[in-house]
């Protein structure tokens, strides 16, 4: 039931991508003795609006869908770190295999990176130079979060179909070089005169924050590499032309509350998890562990990140860790029904039972002690978001980069500003959803806060203040998983994930090659997943 669930997601999602195709080519009509064909699909003919659309939907995708054994980077990622339950290995039939991450790669680089090739060239010839600037910061932003994830992939030889079927990969730190380079042609193209801006899907063609977001990519790809070299003088100079600041300036993608038999636009993760058949994710009990009890008091953002479903305390087949050996929490009591990392026991029909996803960021429920499972209280219907880039998660690598590098800023005072920003964005996200008697006060961030700061002073070194400082971002990144797993290769924060209660294999510094790509290109082939990507330069076994 829950496989055919999946593939019914995968199956609508795909309709709505033919259907966008089929509106997006659509041609005209006119004579029909005329020397091109009214039925030829060209790229002349393409809307740049809908092009761009396609771009950003696949975009998306690439990064967050989840379904069975077909995710995106976002799923693998949350694994890794603790943030999504992972049943047996890291590389394992339920994780990463080569054939887990076939779409993804598909996502970015048949759909999103070509409909950017298509779209750059046909919107400089109709000197739509605002469609060219947001296409590049995309295009960008996708080779560095494939670089991220694979280390070195095709790039100077990709995309170029028929003419080179079997592109070579590129060095991953060229790449980030060059894309440094796009980001600024993005900029240049925003800032020109009278630029033509889209009415885009994730700043509705505000150029400001697209400008914004472009400064800030480049800033979060300079502190990721900055195990590899001093770039000091060039943080200082984004942190001066302008991150993103604020809540308004946040890149995220917005979902509805739509779904119909040709379409689904709501949270990835609340379709899988609210509906008939209930939740078919457990959360991890370590994550849960980190807001509900680790400081001694319930995180204030505890109720809007998990949902509790039932009274029913588990036992017996409901709890097949309990009296096990090895396990870290297997039940962390107040109900809150998750698993330890890597348990793969026998799963029981309690889907309905488990605590999963609540109001921030998929859109789901409160948790107002309603106790009535996700048929009963579907939340907020899916309208959540996916966190790409938030101005919380921005100041938590302003707070790193200024302890270990010396830029802008105070670390103290940033960490501060950091963890009251997603305290806000958290706190206040669709707030007619949340019950009065049980949201959070002022009076519980501000003791939140005093808590951490207090840690923070008494760490000793820079090492002990890093630890506290990423393990806040992590807390922070509610829905992220792969920022967090970015955070943890590059620094080895948080220190104290918990162990993998079975045999869990090498940790995953990169993801494996999609077999589709190793099988069928003769210049590419399968790297083990200890491989580490060009700014890892931390030792092996620096982290498991």
């Amino acid at each position: 039931m829950i496989k055919q669930k999946k593939m019914r997601i995968k199956d609508i999602l795909k309709k709505v991508h033919i259907i966008l195709l089929t509106v997006l080519f659509a041609c005209q009509t006119g004579d029909l003795n005329q020397l091109d064909s009214p039925n030829s699909i060209t790229p002349d003919s393409a809307d740049p609006e809908l092009l761009l659309n396609s771009v950003q939907l696949n975009f998306m995708t690439a990064i967050a869908f989840n379904e069975d054994n077909e995710d995106g980077i976002n799923v693998r990622a949350a694994e890794f770190v603790r943030m999504q339950h992972l049943f047996g290995a890291y590389a394992g039939p339920f994780s990463l295999t080569s054939g887990s991450i076939d779409d993804l790669w598909t996502d970015f680089y048949r759909d999103a990176l070509q409909d950017i090739n298509t779209l750059v060239p046909l919107a400089e010839d109709r000197e739509l130079s605002g469609f060219v600037g947001v296409a590049k910061i995309l295009q960008a932003y996708s080779y560095v979060m494939l670089v991220d994830t694979f280390g070195n992939v095709p790039y100077t030889e990709a995309l170029a179909g028929n003419e080179i079927p079997n592109p070579r990969p590129d060095d991953g730190q060229d790449i980030y070089l060059d894309m440094l380079d796009i980001i600024d042609e993005g900029i240049a193209a925003i800032n020109a005169p009278n630029a033509v801006m889209p009415n885009d899907l994730f700043y509705g063609g505000d150029k400001s924050q697209w400008v914004r977001l472009a400064n800030t990519l480049k800033f979060k790809m300079y502190v990721q590499m900055r195990l590899t070299g001093d770039f000091t003088s060039e943080i200082n100079s984004l942190i001066s032309s302008g991150l993103i600041e604020d809540a308004t300036d946040d890149f995220q993608f917005q979902y509805s509350t739509v779904s119909t038999s040709t379409g689904d636009s709501r949270h990835p993760y609340y379709a899988l998890c609210y509906d008939a058949d209930g939740s078919d994710d457990y959360m991890t009990n370590y994550y849960m562990f980190q807001l509900k009890e680790a400081k001694g008091f319930p995180d204030p953002r505890l109720r809007y990140y998990f949902y509790r479903q039932t009274t029913e305390v588990p036992t017996g087949d409901d709890l097949p860790c309990e009296g096990e050996p090895g396990f870290n929490f297997c039940y962390l009591g107040d109900l809150y029904r998750g698993r330890d990392h890597g348990d793969q026991d026998g799963v029981p029909p309690d889907q309905l039972e488990r605590t999963t996803y609540g109001l921030y960021p998929i859109g789901g429920a409160f948790d107002g002690d309603n106790f009535a499972d996700v048929t009963q209280n579907p939340g907020a219907g899916g309208a959540g978001i996916f966190p790409l880039m938030l101005s919380s998660y921005v100041k938590f690598l302003q707070a790193e980069s200024a302890l270990t590098s010396g830029t802008t800023g105070n670390p103290r005072t940033l960490l501060e500003e950091a963890i009251r920003a997603s305290m806000e964005k958290v706190l206040n996200f669709i707030p007619g959803q949340v019950n009065a008697s049980f949201a959070a006060t002022p009076a519980d961030v501000d003791n939140y806060v005093t808590f951490v700061l207090g840690e923070y002073d008494a760490a000793a070194g820079n090492d002990a203040k890093l630890d506290i400082i990423i393990k806040e971002y992590y807390i922070a990144l509610w829905g992220n998983g792969y920022e967090a797993w970015n955070n943890y290769r590059r620094t080895g924060f948080p220190s104290d994930l918990a162990p993998h209660v079975d045999t869990p294999g090498e940790f995953p510094r990169v993801f494996l090659y999609p077999a589709t790509v190793v099988n069928t290109n003769s210049n590419i082939n399968q790297q083990s997943i200890t491989t580490q990507v060009f700014w890892d330069t931390n030792p092996p076994g620096f982290i498991d």
